[in-house]
């Protein structure tokens, strides 16, 4: 490494560290070229020779900074959301400006979240199959991923609510944290253990066997709808099945447990084979009118996974 690149790397890392600041401070409107470049120690010309506007600026420090949260946290590692939630808080507790950062954007962007060369994009994938991998009990992993983030977050993000509702206990910091650690734990606990065996869950099971002519072009449709109908209106042989008939042949509604067990079985893997069929027609129809595969693959989130999503797609 030459001279001169060392010289404009330090110029570089001195207007990140610059901007970072004046941006968690003012915001992305707030926020004034001149203080930057006099903080780092050079002509605010340089900003736009390196980074083109203060717009594109701020995006770099958004990714920069959510570089650093990685490295330092590695919250992606973490398994258990107890602890998960506990990182975040001791973080975002510790380093106020990312939190600050994310603010100012959301003020000022709304919904519209710049991207720096896909990087975003990218870890967002990642955080995505994170949720998939830990949380795969849920039927949608990615709103567990969104409560544990608002468990970590909300108390710094307005502290003024938190001191309202806390009072004085609102100094108690790690109190605070180890509550929000246990509350994690077991409400996400509590929710796996409550919910109820539904035949989705066949379609998790045997997703690797799906293969399916599109029927229809209606958008990915909701597939309980079509377990309660199995549910409350099996089809008739299977109605009838499920009642072993008496001696004189009539149905009993006394009969063999394992037989009732077995039909009812046998309406549930109907229902989740016509189901199966009808999500993957689904998924077809809507690939071929221009969704994408990764938007798809979030979709159904819980009930097939992404690469099941993009090998359906690909034949």
């Amino acid at each position: 490494m030459t001279v001169t690149t060392k010289r404009s790397d330090a110029t570089r890392q001195a207007l990140l560290r610059a901007a970072r600041a004046e941006f968690a401070e003012h915001g992305l409107s707030g926020a004034r070229v001149d203080r930057i470049a006099e903080a780092a120690g050079v002509n605010k010309e340089r900003i736009y020779g390196l980074f083109g506007s203060k717009d594109k600026l701020f995006d770099v420090i958004i990714v920069d900074t959510m570089r650093e949260f990685i490295d330092v946290v590695q919250p992606l590692a973490e398994s258990d959301p107890g602890e998960y939630v506990g990182k975040l808080f001791d973080y975002h507790r510790a380093n106020p400006q990312f939190l600050r950062l994310l603010q100012w954007e959301a003020l000022h962007r709304g919904a519209d979240a710049h991207d720096v060369n896909g990087w975003r994009a990218a870890h967002y994938e990642r955080k995505f199959d994170y949720a998939q991998k830990n949380f795969t009990d849920e039927p949608d992993p990615r709103l567990v991923l969104l409560a544990l983030c608002g468990l970590a977050n909300w108390t710094h993000a307005v502290p003024q609510v938190t001191r309202l509702l806390l009072g004085a206990a609102a100094e108690d910091a790690d109190a605070t944290r180890d509550f929000m650690k246990r509350f994690a734990k077991s409400a996400l606990g509590n929710a796996v253990a409550e919910r109820p065996t539904q035949v989705v869950n066949t379609l998790t099971a045997t997703e690797s066997a799906i293969g399916a002519t599109p029927r229809s072009n209606a958008a990915l449709t909701d597939t309980s709808s079509a377990e309660t109908t199995y549910a409350q209106h099996p089809p008739t042989e299977t109605r009838n099945a499920t009642q072993a008939p008496s001696t004189d042949g009539a149905p009993n509604e006394e009969g063999d447990p394992v037989d009732r067990a077995a039909a009812r079985l046998r309406a549930a893997q109907a229902a989740a084979e016509s189901a199966r069929e009808e999500l993957a027609a689904a998924l077809r129809s809507a690939h071929a009118e221009g969704a994408g595969a990764n938007q798809l693959a979030r979709q159904v989130a819980g009930t097939l996974s992404r690469p099941v999503v993009l090998k359906l797609l690909a034949d």
